[in-house]
């Protein structure tokens, strides 16, 4: 399987590229020198093109300290394993004699080198100093903000592309990891009962008290012959109720570590409570992290409400997570168990298709007898391309990347979702690129 290095020197935004490219928060990211020592690996598949993404520690030009050198010896080793490096600089403080030394040993390895010029937020400033950073030697580079995202689909371009040309792509995913399945909501809603059940034993403690679940517990269990991670988490309250530097941020914190790890998430509802503004404010969280969602309306033997009144509710209250399922359970009774793994699977299931590219095909073809609104305007859609799963992504190809509104995006995953594959449970990703792009 084609190897891609992340190398440079320390604070330059290393790991926080690791995780966004591989969709995870893997790897640590703290402002300080030294936080990853070894190498941090992880799988990412783009545009057909499956490869290993390592993560190295920051590289020093001169230390004394033994650690440090063993470090930056396992980091020169790493770099002689890949296929590709990317070279991270930190487009806010320049060049340093740090990035000078890391640019020489990369040259001395032979290997193809992209530059990427991360924390490229404020365009003019980078711009100007563009000529500091190409005097590294480099000419394939990129501008990118890790953290916020900023055309790191520019450069997974660039990356699936090198590999390609150089034959350098496998074709299938290690199927061996499990599906993981975070269990989120607010307190006492009955996420750790609910886990109990799942995973067959009491692992997780069960009281009333709110905030027993600090840490996030994560359990192996086979169901129907499939196995699954099932992982507990501590209860969201409002942001504005928790306290700075107390133990229920940072386990908010963990809980939204593992939204963000998760394939699918489990959004637990108290259905003597109705659906409240926190469970919608979770919710948007779990959609706009990429997440599969379930809905589970637990307590659900203890609720006067019917299952038709209650799904009219959620229709009406939560449209934007209308893809998604309802289940009601009881946790402590062991009641819609089946119904809730088989929700799980449908989910996991769509939020890892991958659609054949005639069908994306046959639907741009049909556009204007199926939305011709879509054609009345400017906007004209080109193609439709699925350029990866977990969760589905698609690049649309239009003539004016500007006339592509929130409105056309809405209306272009409809008819995905009712004409190419429902996608339940599993938002859908749409990036939109103009004629000069291609």
């Amino acid at each position: 399987m084609a190897v891609v290095v992340i190398a440079g020197r320390t604070n330059v935004g290393k790991s926080t590229l690791f995780n966004r490219l591989i969709g995870r928060r893997k790897a640590i990211t703290e402002k300080l020198d030294g936080v990853t020592r070894d190498a941090v690996k992880g799988l990412v598949s783009y545009d057909e093109t499956v490869f290993t993404l390592y993560d190295t520690c920051g590289v020093f030009e001169k230390t004394n300290d033994p650690m440090l050198e063993a470090m930056r010896e396992r980091a020169f080793k790493t770099f002689q394993k890949a296929d590709l490096i990317l070279f991270v600089v930190d487009g806010r403080s320049g060049i340093t004699s740090d990035d000078e030394y890391v640019a020489d040993q990369l040259r001395k390895t032979g290997k193809k080198v992209i530059l990427v010029i991360n924390k490229a937020e404020n365009m003019s400033l980078i711009e100007s100093n563009l000529s500091e950073f190409l005097r590294l030697g480099f000419e394939d580079y990129v501008f990118v903000s890790a953290q916020h995202g900023k055309s790191t689909d520019e450069l997974l371009d660039k990356i699936a592309k090198f590999l390609k040309e150089n034959n350098c792509t496998s074709e299938k995913v290690d199927q061996e990891s499990l599906p993981s399945i975070a269990i989120v909501g607010k307190p006492n809603v009955g996420k750790s009962s609910l886990f109990n059940a799942l995973v067959g034993e009491d692992r997780a403690t069960v009281t009333p008290i709110p905030g027993t679940t600090r840490d996030p517990i994560d359990e192996v269990a086979e169901i129907g012959g499939k196995k699954y991670i099932f992982v507990d988490t501590a209860g969201m309250r409002r942001k504005s109720r928790i306290e700075r530097k107390t133990v229920e941020r940072f386990s908010v914190s963990r809980t939204i570590d593992a939204i963000e790890s998760a394939d699918v998430v489990l959004l637990v509802m108290d259905a003597t409570e109705g659906i409240t503004h926190q469970d919608k404010r979770i919710a948007d969280l779990i959609l706009s992290n990429g997440r599969a969602m379930i809905c589970v309306m637990n307590k659900f033997d203890l609720s006067q409400v019917s299952k038709r009144q209650y799904e009219e509710i959620f229709h009406s209250q939560m449209p934007f997570a209308n893809f998604c399922r309802i289940v009601f359970t009881s946790a402590v009774k062991k009641v819609g168990l089946k119904q809730l793994i088989e929700a799980i699977d449908e989910a996991y299931e769509s939020y890892s298709k991958k659609i054949p590219q005639n069908q994306l095909s046959k639907l741009v073809s049909q556009l204007s007898l199926l939305a011709p609104n879509l054609s009345k305007g400017e906007l004209r859609i080109y193609s439709v391309r699925q350029v990866k799963a977990k969760p589905p992504k698609f690049v649309v190809q239009v003539n004016k990347k500007e006339q592509a509104t929130e409105t056309v995006s809405r209306t272009l995953q409809r008819l995905i979702r009712e004409t190419v594959y429902p996608f339940c449970g599993s938002p859908i990703i749409l990036i939109f690129k103009g004629r000069e792009n291609r």
